[in-house]
């Protein structure tokens, strides 16, 4: 019985690694970055970089500062200082804002189509020139002055058992890799899902199932092809973490890859060897789900309402993930975590934003392995009763009548 299964395992595989679309699926998400990076490069190379110019209505000494500055603030200050007088030239759109400073007020007034003004970087400016105009009323030294300007310097540190990190790589993980784990897996999930349903649905419209059955076993077959499937999905993954690797070992002399890196100096190599462990058993399980699904279609025809169960399900943990990612100390996130199916896109944010520690990960993977081989295991039984059988009744409808004996047993 192993032989066969290896002997399935390895035609599904080579037969699906030796397909364009196959290699295709390697190269989308390359292609959707550069393509994507084309057109927001396109939108800054055509985006205006006019400069504004600005009416400014305020003390001598203020706009003195601010015809200094106009270069860095990317403004042209205005030789209108009246206020009427300003107002009508922006209702004719002769200008493109009004700054009008009193005290330590001000207002800016602007149209939709005027050209666009940094208002934080105006504000900052503004901020410190207020404290130099304040400075000198009360009759402060330069070094006075200087010494206010500075800011309050705070920097915060997640603080470990042996090691320190910066907060800025923690809140990076927080918000990001939720998120992006969510993504990751749904994506998977739906490919590999229709990948493994169409080779199913192809054997069985072809009626080669009959003769593939003679020479092996439902077993065999139910178990081959999710193997296949899961060493394709492996090499998929081997590629990336080859490619990534590679990336990290080259850029190490670069300053923009090293400030890229940093934001993931607070995750080990175990951790990410971890989550891809986690993310293979949660993938692998959806992939079990959907070969019992296929075994119900009779054709092609069929696949799309096979696989609305899985696409359903995998939706769940796309949004919690989502949600959690703003949220990860929420008890229910935590709860959630350690849910088969969900886990791989909870436990590694719950872990690496020390929501949850090294002990309780673990756990939330042995769920999730368990389940998995539970699953599998009842799975071949449905696999076998179904694989052979054809009806023109709807795939959902046929799925639930497979399912009823093992819900009442």
């Amino acid at each position: 019985m192993p032989n066969q299964i290896k002997l399935v395992a390895k035609h599904t595989y080579l037969g699906r690694l030796k397909k364009k679309s196959f290699w295709g699926l390697i190269l989308a998400p390359f292609i959707f970055i550069i393509v994507s990076a084309g057109i927001g490069f396109g939108i800054a190379a055509m985006q205006s970089h006019d400069t504004a110019n600005v009416a400014v209505v305020a003390p001598a000494n203020t706009r003195e500062a601010l015809i200094k500055e106009e270069k860095k603030l990317n403004i042209k200050v205005s030789k209108i200082e009246d206020s009427e007088k300003a107002k009508k030239a922006l209702n004719s759109a002769d200008i493109d804002g009004v700054l009008t400073i009193d005290d330590d007020k001000g207002t800016l007034l602007t149209q939709p189509k005027s050209t666009e003004i940094d208002t934080e970087e105006l504000k900052s400016f503004l901020s410190k020139q207020s404290l130099s105009n304040k400075a000198e009323k009360y009759n402060l030294s330069a070094m006075q002055i200087e010494d206010l300007k500075n800011p309050f310097a705070l920097t915060s540190k997640v603080v470990e058992k042996n090691q320190k990190k910066d907060s800025d790589a923690a809140t990076a993980v927080k918000q990001g890799l939720a998120f992006g784990t969510a993504i990751v897996v749904f994506i998977i999930v739906s490919t590999y899902s229709s990948i493994i349903g169409t080779e199913i649905a192809n054997e069985k419209s072809s009626r080669i199932m009959e003769t593939l059955l003679a020479a092996s076993s439902a077993r065999a077959q139910y178990f081959g092809k999710i193997l296949g499937i899961a060493y394709l999905l492996l090499t998929q993954l081997g590629i990336y973490a080859a490619l990534i690797i590679a990336t990290v070992v080259l850029g190490q002399k670069s300053d923009v890859m090293q400030m890229f890196f940093s934001y993931f100096s607070a995750l080990t190599p175990v951790f990410w060897l971890y989550t891809l462990i986690f993310v293979v058993v949660g993938t692998s399980t959806y992939l079990v789900i959907a070969a019992i699904s296929a075994s119900v279609v009779n054709d092609q025809t069929q696949i799309s309402q096979a696989m609305m169960p899985i696409t359903v399900i995998s939706m769940i943990p796309y949004v919690v993930g989502i949600s959690s990612s703003a949220a990860g100390n929420n008890a229910l996130i935590k709860i959630l975590s350690y849910v088969p199916l969900l886990g791989q896109s909870l436990m590694p944010s719950q872990l690496a934003n020390h929501y949850a520690n090294w002990f309780e990960a673990v756990i939330s993977l042995a769920l999730s392995l368990a389940f998995l081989v539970l699953v599998a295991w009842f799975g071949q039984r449905l696999y076998a009763k179904n694989v052979l059988s054809y009806s023109e009744e709807n795939a959902l409808k046929q799925l639930w009548k497979a399912l009823m004996p093992i819900k009442k047993s």
